[in-house]
């Protein structure tokens, strides 16, 4: 008798999951509340009211799918009623087995740089990989079959929840701070979720911990009970490698955990140094769009709460700071403490007069201006930067904040600002200001 799958949401997961079942030839059905059917899934598709939840072995969901509390998915409660196991692609592909070496990687921020990092290393040494999950390749159409050396996959805490088969050789938890918690139901959720990688490490696999999250570090070991001789623990050390196209501290930190699984890998140091040494970070990612000994402008749009902000503040001096959007539970969070370097702050967006609120209250004394859109904030913050006297400056747009009340996500808010910044630019000769 054959299995019925359900899947539920069909965006990119959710269409990668139908590819690999149809190919396996197993009896199917699918829904998506935000989307209307295509020709090829329309013989598959049915509203999950009318499943027959009694013949459902388990239910695809996709990212973003609320698992807990008063937002629930109504087809979650169903499914849990009738004792239908919730997975997700990725689990399709580790109930094959495969026999790849597997590099997973999580965290709050940060996750998105360093497996492209890993990639590049890798690719640059001539070892075959496939980069996937979060960011990536899905999972679930790679060939186990095939000698794929290695797979990197970049793990959502959503998507730890539902891959009970997941095995990896090595583990990366990068950061964790305060994110998601509109999905999960406390920040105790959102962690315990980040935290199941490490119950994945196949024996004899290695953990690499971030030593400089000291929260991390001791809830990690918290969870490991002792002794842990079936996996190896490599903790960083603060050594930094070069890369001319790289900034911030939090950023060091990831081009230490690329090199020691390079390391383990069996790359040559000298090689692993010079991939490093010529790799360019993922747009609106502490991405330098600007530099020179007057002033430098930084896009990081993917900063996209105040923990992701703060650090990009703690890299820089003489700062003038761009953020807002849509503000998350607590705000700008964290970034708060890091305002030493800051000279003035530019709001715009919804978030604008709670951000101004949380500022005067941690006591900035500085200067705060607020707009209704980012096209009037930079016209605005290149008039005044024109009177400073104080140089060299860092135009920093690290938003601490997501993008939707104005953009469709970071990435449209991040080309949008450097769009901006280009029409400014060629006003701009020898750090002199033509307007």
């Amino acid at each position: 008798m054959k299995t019925l799958t359900g899947i539920l949401g069909m965006g990119l997961s959710g269409s990668a999951a139908l590819s690999f079942l149809e190919a396996k030839d197993e009896k199917i059905i699918i829904y998506d509340d935000k989307l209307e059917p295509n020709e090829k899934q329309k013989k598959y598709w049915k509203n999950y009211i009318n499943w027959d939840w009694k013949k459902i072995s388990r239910i695809i969901i996709s990212p973003g799918i609320k698992l807990y509390g008063q937002n629930k998915h109504p087809a979650i409660k169903l499914a849990e009623e009738n004792n239908v196991k919730l997975i997700n692609e990725i689990e399709l592909f580790f109930e094959q087995k495969p026999k790849s070496k597997i590099i997973g990687i999580t965290g709050t921020n940060g996750k998105s740089t360093l497996v492209s990092l890993i990639a590049h290393i890798l690719t640059e040494n001539n070892i075959q990989n496939t980069l996937c999950g979060n960011f990536g390749y899905p999972v679930c159409l790679i060939d186990p079959t095939k000698d794929e050396r290695v797979i990197i996959i970049e793990l959502s805490s959503y998507q730890l929840l539902s891959i009970p088969n997941l095995k990896v050789d090595f583990g990366v938890i990068t950061n964790i701070s305060k994110d998601h918690l509109d999905f999960h139901r406390n920040f105790n959720s959102y962690l315990n979720a980040k935290l199941r990688l490490i119950d994945s490490l196949k024996e004899n696999g290695t953990l690499i911990i971030n030593h400089f999250d000291q929260f991390l570090r001791d809830k990690i070991f918290q969870r490991i009970e002792k002794p842990f001789n079936n996996f190896k623990i490599i903790n960083t050390k603060g050594i930094r490698y070069k890369s001319s196209h790289i900034v911030g501290n939090h950023n060091f930190v990831l081009l230490e955990i690329a090199y020691l699984i390079a390391k383990k890998l069996g790359i040559k140091e000298t090689s692993i140094k010079s991939s490093i040494s010529n790799f360019k970070p993922l747009s609106h990612r502490m991405e330098i769009i600007y530099i020179s000994k007057f002033f430098n402008i930084i896009n990081d749009s993917k900063a996209t709460n105040g923990s992701s902000a703060s650090a990009a503040l703690r890299s820089f001096k003489n700062i003038h700071w761009i953020a807002g959007g849509q503000a998350k539970e607590d705000g700008l969070g964290e970034a708060v403490n890091y305002l030493k370097e800051v000279e003035a702050i530019y709001l715009f967006g919804s978030s604008k007069k709670t951000f101004k609120k949380q500022l005067i209250k941690s006591s900035f004394s500085k200067k705060i201006f607020e707009y209704n859109d980012l096209k009037e904030l930079i016209d605005s913050l290149f008039v005044k930067i024109k009177k400073s006297k104080s140089y060299p400056l860092t135009i920093l747009f690290s938003p601490a904040a997501a993008s939707f009340d104005q953009f469709k996500n970071f990435e449209e808010r991040g080309e949008s600002f450097k769009t901006i910044i280009s029409q400014i630019t060629p006003k701009i000769k020898n750090d002199t200001f033509s307007f």
